[in-house]
């Protein structure tokens, strides 16, 4: 693999989720995070276009095919924002995914790969605290948006720190990376990343070898820690925690009434739904067939629907549900077989179940926080789709 081609993925990734561009004054003078993203797309077309096909066989081609759904469920839409987003799916993110296939699909670079997310989330969680309570743009600039991004980085960090061969100084810094996002979603105050933190930690209780000894340890440190966290969490942070079951909270109301815009969508649109991205554009179509409208409360046009199941579910129909559906809960079971067949003992294949596990806490994370938050679109699913076929594909050369 040509080191260029490496830099750039490296290069890719950082910037892509880091935005160093709106966080470093003088960075953004030259639109050099446009052309490496221009360039990583091309050369990802130009592999494409080399294997003849190879990569639609693959877990990864579910992108390229999410965004041929797009396009259809355009068809008829109130809104041109389908055609955006199948373009962008079918000619940006699945070619960079597919270059990102390409050039992490060795066993070295698995390693590179899962100590680059760590830098990663330690640049987002500095950035987030810079601009708390947001973090540090694009997919991940709002509050919301930036706990559930850093939850999802909880399990890299975590599973890193039991790489073979790693020094006492890089664990000490890990485990300081993983405060300090703990720290940033405590900042953000965002009760969805909250409830989805608390599903990624559960799914690694759930993986590990010692259920019982880690929950009587967890048991212990809350009592003799409980006190201390108290007293240093900031007190409204503490409130809005408290506000998850408050019937008299708007913005909780909103996302119900919302919810149940989304549902009449879905009735009328079974198949295809509205169209990707048409949610808010339909809403005015919608809302008064609701249980809750009477004609005098407020309309929520132009709101989006605030939950990625409710935010699939009527912009693309059960075919869309039925795509989302299986990367979100049938792919993790699918990693989970593989870290059963996965050897412990021999570092090789460590290194792999430890990404393995990673993964599926993350998208733990991402199914509960994403429940409260319209994250349907962002890269979070192409992403986490390259790094299982990278993590499928290495495992099928060394354990078959």
């Amino acid at each position: 693999m040509p080191k260029y081609a490496v830099f750039m993925a490296f290069a890719f990734l950082f910037t892509y989720y880091t935005r160093l561009q709106d966080n470093i004054p003088g960075l953004n003078a030259v639109p050099w995070v446009g052309v490496l993203s221009l360039t990583f797309a091309l050369w990802g077309i130009t592999q494409i276009l080399t294997v003849k096909g190879r990569f639609f066989s693959t877990p990864v081609a579910l992108i390229f095919w999410l965004g041929v759904l797009f396009g259809i469920s355009g068809i008829g839409a109130v809104s041109t924002v389908a055609y955006q987003l199948s373009l962008e799916w079918i000619f940006e993110l699945f070619p960079q995914c597919v270059a990102l296939v390409i050039i992490f699909s060795a066993l070295k670079q698995i390693r590179a790969l899962h100590n680059l997310w760590c830098l990663i989330y330690l640049v987002v969680a500095l950035f987030t605290i810079k601009n708390a309570p947001s973090g540090p743009g694009d997919f991940l600039r709002d509050a919301n948006d930036v706990s559930l991004g850093l939850g999802m980085g909880i399990p890299f960090v975590y599973y890193a720190l039991f790489q073979p061969n790693f020094t006492t100084k890089r664990r000490l810094f890990y485990l300081a990376v993983l405060l300090l996002i703990f720290i940033c979603i405590i900042l953000a105050s965002s009760r969805g990343g909250f409830l989805g933190v608390v599903a990624g930690l559960l799914a690694i209780w759930w993986m590990s070898r010692n259920r019982i000894k880690i929950m009587m340890f967890g048991i212990i440190g809350i009592f003799v820690a409980g006190s201390v966290l108290i007293s240093v969490i900031p007190e409204n942070y503490v409130d809005d925690m408290q506000s998850i079951n408050d019937k008299s909270d708007n913005t909780r109301n909103e996302r119900f009434r919302s919810w149940e815009i989304g549902w009449e969508m879905f009735k009328a649109n079974p198949f295809l739904g509205v169209g990707a991205g048409n949610f808010p554009n339909t809403v005015h179509l919608y809302q008064h067939k609701t249980s809750w409208w009477t004609g005098n409360e407020k309309s929520l046009s132009g709101r989006v629907s605030h939950s990625l199941y409710f935010q699939i579910l009527p912009e693309l129909g059960l075919v869309g549900i039925l795509i989302f559906g299986y990367i979100i809960f049938y792919l993790p079971l699918k990693l989970l077989k593989l870290c059963k067949r996965l050897d412990m003992t021999e570092p090789c294949q460590l290194q792999i179940k430890l990404l393995c596990q990673a993964l599926i806490a993350s998208m733990a994370v991402y199914a509960i926080a994403g429940a409260f938050i319209s994250v349907a679109y962002y890269p979070h699913i192409p992403i986490w789709l390259f790094m299982y076929t990278v993590v499928v594909r290495v495992a099928a050369d060394k354990v078959g």
